[in-house]
């Protein structure tokens, strides 16, 4: 029965002319023109219930080409919904970054991530912008969000950044709300450490930090962080402080460099710092 249904189906424009034939040559058999008109009639009337009864079923090829035209609408829509997304997020991005730009004391080199490395606890990026385009030896970099870190070595067209998530990071910092000054390190993971901070100050999660005047690579008042977690550290004076950094370096892609030039005394003198730091640890 399903096949007679199907094939019924299949080729019901071909049934109904070979119906309407036989139909005609019955009529032409007949030479009484009333008898004619009657069974006119009656074949009309007939075949007008017949279209009515098998209107519903469905012609699987007009189906099968109405369903791959829906499926490439639906597959152009979504590349175009998808384009339409990227271009919203970039413009976010470009108009954070313009007023950063517009706020920054000193001139900014914007810049493109096209390259990543990470060895031994040392995380880098690489820049298409060197010294062609003004980038020196001990700039800083950052985006819109905050601090990424400074430039390390540069050649004629391209930089090599040390990023904060670095083994060798040491930033001097502030606690936005309190003014309380640390000193930021790294020791793996996604966290930064406040270190130097003592258990009778006050910090609290949530805290912003921002990097103080006493850096020679990094402009002060630049966002680091935000503290995600402050504990007492048993024998010791000081807290240990985790920091979320500000910025997502997962999805670092361009970034602004910072034309205001390291002071080399200034930088000795934290070089002083940092050994006296390193021997305590």
């Amino acid at each position: 029965m399903q096949r007679i249904l199907d094939f019924v189906i299949r080729f019901k424009e071909y049934l109904t002319l070979s119906l309407l034939i036989v139909v005609s040559f019955l009529l032409m058999s007949l030479g009484n023109a009333a008898e004619l008109r009657g069974f006119r009639t009656v074949v009309v009337g007939g075949i007008g219930v017949a279209q009515g009864l098998f209107s519903w079923i469905p012609n699987p090829v007009a189906l099968k080409s109405e369903n791959q035209a829906l499926r490439n609408l639906n597959y152009s829509l979504s590349r175009e919904v998808a384009r339409t997304r990227k271009a919203m997020i970039e413009n976010d991005r470009l108009r954070a970054m313009l007023e950063m730009k517009k706020q920054a004391a000193g001139s900014m080199i914007v810049a493109d991530v096209v390259g990543r490395i990470s060895a031994e606890m040392r995380g880098y990026v690489t820049l298409n912008k060197g010294l062609e385009q003004g980038v020196l030896d001990g700039m800083s970099v950052q985006t819109d969000h905050g601090l990424v870190g400074h430039v390390l070595s540069a050649s004629d067209n391209y930089a090599l950044v040390q990023l904060i998530l670095n083994r060798d990071t040491r930033i001097a910092v502030k606690v936005e709300r309190t003014r309380i000054d640390g000193i930021i390190v790294w020791e793996g993971g996604e966290h930064l450490l406040l270190k130097n901070v003592a258990k009778t100050q006050d910090v609290q999660a949530g805290d912003m930090i921002v990097t103080s005047g006493f850096s020679s690579l990094f402009p002060s008042g630049v966002y680091v962080g935000r503290v995600n977690d402050v504990r007492d550290e048993p024998n010791s004076l000081f807290r240990r402080i985790t920091i979320t950094p500000t910025v997502s370096f997962s999805t670092l892609e361009q970034v602004f460099v910072s034309t205001q030039k390291p002071s080399p005394e200034m930088e000795s003198l934290l070089h002083v710092v940092d050994k006296k730091l390193q021997n305590k640890q």
